[in-house]
């Protein structure tokens, strides 16, 4: 059943497994885990549907590169999936095979732990596993350049999709507006006993349970074991100053632009590095995707006169001219982006701000930063991109400057995806993580994280297909 929560009448039995967190991670366990017969209790920060008063707990600190967390994340039944693309893309094998990666280690895991779940989890979001992952482009380049494969989900709301199944699940108990504050150990700091949790009117009440998942999201879920300090000052499971640290996105890299000797070929062109590329250049992978402009597009009130002026000099040939003016491209010209991989740093990270939110828990304060190894990625990619592209005699590519030489403008270039990995990262060791092999915290017998802070790396494709496959396994496990 689901219901808003009201200490009043709280339940103080024991619970099998409470999930906090209800995004495609929280919603998949709980529902796999309900139909192994576990009794479980699943927690919502937020409402069932969106509210200003909610949205404004993820307001947060940036030191670093901005990313727009606070804009990029949703606080309310389905959580992110609710203005979610849609675009899926499992792992590669390759995205296991590498030991380290910017002298941390890689996945503890083999790509079969997930290979296995990946036909369920195109299930769960609405894919066709007849069609499978499909190309929209021919094999027209060389040089370790191969046509990407996608899958479109429609896309996939979990809150549509999955609230009646939640609520009319017998072994399911859902609150919604609970917010979690604070996790309860045993005298020992060894296994977690109970999670206190609040309601917008400073109601509060305990619940229990034999083993808790977070589901927060890549910059929640260091945030909560962070502020979770009343009995452990560092926080929960960061006896290795981990919780938080090497937090990385998938970078979006305006490479360059480019004309197309025939336009009428493909309208987009989307390709991806191999591994052997990668392990050549020690660089992370990438998705290169090439759209080509259909008609110059201006924004404002002046709209329609800044257009005739941008035709009038596209037509003339003028528009390189004029660029100091206004910088746009014309029609037949085309951008290159990327979704590129960014590689752990333990520099770049989620910490906690002097500031407060309505519940007296710190707010994040968010450090995304770059290295040289992803100014080498962006720089290899780039260019060997654009020598590959002429070989194949498509076109014409011109490289932003920053491609062609390191001139420390690379990190005011990019922009996000909003995809937020590895702020709670796998590890054997604790050393180098916060959770074990099967997403287990170190530190405590009976706490678990799903969803993609986890990743030891974020390879380069969308991590919502590996978010279910990895919340699948957990839940196999766990039963």
């Amino acid at each position: 059943m689901i219901s808003e929560f009201d200490p009043a009448v709280s339940d103080s039995s024991l619970y099998d497994i409470c999930i906090v967190g209800t995004g495609p991670a929280g919603i998949t366990l709980a529902l796999e885990l309900a139909n192994k017969g576990l009794k479980i209790l699943l927690l919502e920060a937020g409402g069932l549907d969106y509210s200003a008063e909610s949205q404004d707990f993820y307001q947060c600190e940036s030191v670093g590169h901005e990313g727009w967390p606070q804009l990029t994340r949703l606080r309310f039944f389905g959580g992110t999936s609710n203005h979610w693309s849609g675009r899926c893309r499992p792992f590669d094998s390759s995205d296991f095979d590498r030991a380290s990666i910017n002298n941390l280690p890689g996945w503890p895991i083999r790509h079969s732990e997930l290979n296995k779940y990946l036909s369920r989890s195109m299930e769960i979001v609405d894919l066709d596993e007849c069609q499978g992952f499909t190309a929209i482009n021919n094999e027209i380049l060389g040089g370790h350049f191969y046509p990407d494969k996608s899958a479109q989900s429609p896309p996939t709301r979990f809150k549509d999709k999955y609230i009646e199944s939640i609520t009319n699940h017998k072994n399911i108990q859902c609150l919604y507006n609970a917010t979690a504050v604070d996790l309860m150990l045993d005298k020992g700091h060894k296994k977690a006993q109970s999670i206190s949790v609040n309601n917008y009117r400073g109601g509060q009440a305990q619940f229990k349970a034999t083993k808790f998942i977070l589901a927060l999201g890549g910059i929640e879920n260091p945030r909560f074991l962070l502020n979770c300090k009343s009995q452990i000052k560092e926080g929960i499971g960061n006896t290795h100053d981990m919780v938080g640290r090497c937090f990385m996105e998938h970078l979006n890299v305006p490479l360059g632009t480019f004309i197309y000797r025939d336009p009428d070929v493909f309208s987009q062109m989307q390709f991806y590095t191999d591994s052997q590329f990668s392990n050549k250049y020690d660089i992370g992978q990438s998705n290169i995707t090439l759209s080509i402009v259909k008609a110059v597009k201006s924004y404002g009130r002046t709209r329609e006169i800044k257009n005739f002026f941008k035709n009038i000099a596209c037509q003339m040939e003028l528009s390189d001219k004029v660029s100091y003016i206004s910088d746009f491209k014309c029609p037949g010209m085309g951008n290159i982006s990327t979704l590129m991989e960014q590689s752990p740093n333990l520099n770049s990270r989620v910490m906690l701000s002097n500031d407060k939110d309505a519940m007296g828990l710190q707010r994040a304060k968010f450090d995304w930063q770059l290295n040289d190894y992803d100014r080498r990625t962006i720089m290899t990619i780039g260019q060997k991109f654009a020598k590959e592209f002429k070989k194949a005699d498509l076109g014409i590519v011109r490289l932003e400057e920053f491609v062609i030489h390191d001139d420390k403008q690379t990190d005011s270039k990019f922009s996000r995806h909003a995809h937020h990995m590895g702020t709670t990262r796998m590890s054997k060791s604790p050393k180098y993580g916060v959770v074990d092999e099967n997403s287990k915290v170190h530190d405590l017998e009976n706490l678990y994280i799903a969803g993609s802070s986890v990743f030891p790396t974020g390879g380069a494709c969308n991590p919502t297909m590996p978010i279910i496959q990895l919340s699948l396994r957990m839940a196999d496990h766990l039963a």
